[in-house]
């Protein structure tokens, strides 16, 4: 919490503790894991801290990128929540993201997407086809509503996407990745918290060897290894955590 509010003061003094613990409690950092360290806390709650920091600091344009992942739901629907209150007429936001309950529940003014090496902005609203692509039974028409200038409904229909036999098996490939990807997320969030608390077992060993330049430098090397082994932990488990939600996007379109 204290660096929560050491953040969120740079610009305004008045944000109380309260209120920085109302916003960490929002995001699943209730209790006494507002008053840990951060080097003692999982990379899914470090994550929830730096939410914290952005939502009591005034800005008029987030960017974020995959925000959802390694949320668990409640905290998920929090963050939607709030971001789709978030800045008014005042302020903006630009979104990445494979979380399509996620994104339905923000709600936003624009859709991007990337097709053929572009990338294609619309003033719309999130509709089915923009999650087709997920979708490996896909075997019909999706069909849309619009309403002309007459305000009468007009259907249309969307063709499939077609998926070329690449795309397939990557999909395929990405199946078989997400069934075995909770066990091995929680396994990555195991690894995470035992080098992360090494580190900080170094650290401390750091201060007590004072000036003997040789240990300290052994002590850094190590240091480095494992700072460097948490890295490939966190983007494993981030790819995990994207796959999860291509599949599950890709349920909830059959």
């Amino acid at each position: 919490v204290d660096l929560v509010l050491e953040h969120a003061r740079e610009e305004d003094f008045s944000v109380t503790d309260g209120a920085a613990r109302n916003v960490m409690g929002a995001l699943g950092l209730g209790g006494d894991k507002a008053l840990r360290k951060v080097g003692d806390l999982s990379g899914g709650e470090k994550a929830r801290v730096a939410l914290s920091m952005f939502a009591l600091k005034t800005n008029n344009l987030l960017m974020l990128d995959e925000p959802s992942n390694h949320l668990d739901v409640p905290c998920i629907a929090a963050l939607g929540k709030a971001l789709s209150e978030w800045g008014g007429k005042d302020g903006s936001m630009v979104v990445i993201s494979h979380d399509r309950a996620f994104c339905e529940t923000v709600g936003f003014t624009h859709v991007g997407t990337v097709k053929d090496g572009r990338l294609i902005v619309e003033e719309r609203d999130l509709k089915d086809a923009d999650w087709a692509q997920y979708n490996l039974e896909a075997s019909t028409s999706i069909v849309e509503t619009t309403a002309d200038n007459n305000n009468n409904g007009a259907t249309s229909v969307v063709p499939p996407l077609v998926l070329t036999q690449e795309e397939k098996d990557e999909l395929k490939r990405k199946r078989k990745l997400a069934f075995n990807a909770p066990k091995q997320i929680q396994k990555l969030e195991g690894l995470v918290e035992k080098a992360e608390a090494k580190v900080a077992e170094l650290d401390t060993q750091m201060m007590e060897v004072g000036t003997d330049v040789g240990k300290l430098v052994d002590l850094s090397k190590e240091k480095e290894i494992l700072e460097a082994k948490v890295i490939e932990y966190m983007e494993e488990w981030e790819e995990l955590e994207i796959i999860l939600e291509e599949v599950k996007n890709s349920d909830a379109s059959s």
